[in-house]
């Protein structure tokens, strides 16, 4: 692979076989596409628009990333259309605690419903301490 001399910095994001180049610069990142598909067998996609469930929107002030499509079927999957909006997630100092008698749950789809919103959390700060709350009974559970 030839080295490529840069002006900006370039910030090169993989995922398995998902690949991000970003930068200010777009000779840069081209020199540097240009030299990954002498070595890989690459397609472009143009550009950013969905990136691990990451969606793009450019306005003229810039780049807007959301979640709003996965987060759409995390609210199917786990049927949580008809749940009520609140501005405050959670109540603060609230002690969550398992009691004994109640209704067992299923392990792994609690998981895995945990483990979508523990991804939402990276578009949605003021959920993380709710779903961090809520994640610790993953350890209880059998």
């Amino acid at each position: 692979m030839k080295i490529v001399q840069l002006n900006q910095l370039i910030i090169i994001c993989l995922y398995v076989d998902d690949l991000l180049i970003i930068g200010s610069n777009t000779t840069d990142i081209e020199k540097i596409k240009q030299n990954l598909k002498m070595e890989f067998k690459m397609t472009d996609l143009g550009t950013l628009s969905y990136f691990l469930g990451l969606e793009f929107f450019y306005t003229e002030k810039g780049i807007i990333m959301h979640q709003k499509k996965y987060v759409l079927e995390v609210l199917s999957i786990f049927n949580m259309f008809d749940y009520n909006y609140v501005e405050t997630p959670i109540e603060t100092k609230l002690n969550l605690t398992i009691r004994d008698g109640e209704k067992p749950i299923d392990a792994t789809m609690f998981r895995k419903m945990v483990g979508n919103w523990r991804f939402i959390c990276q578009s949605m700060p003021k959920i993380a301490y709710s779903v961090g709350l809520i994640s610790r009974f993953m350890k209880d559970l059998k």
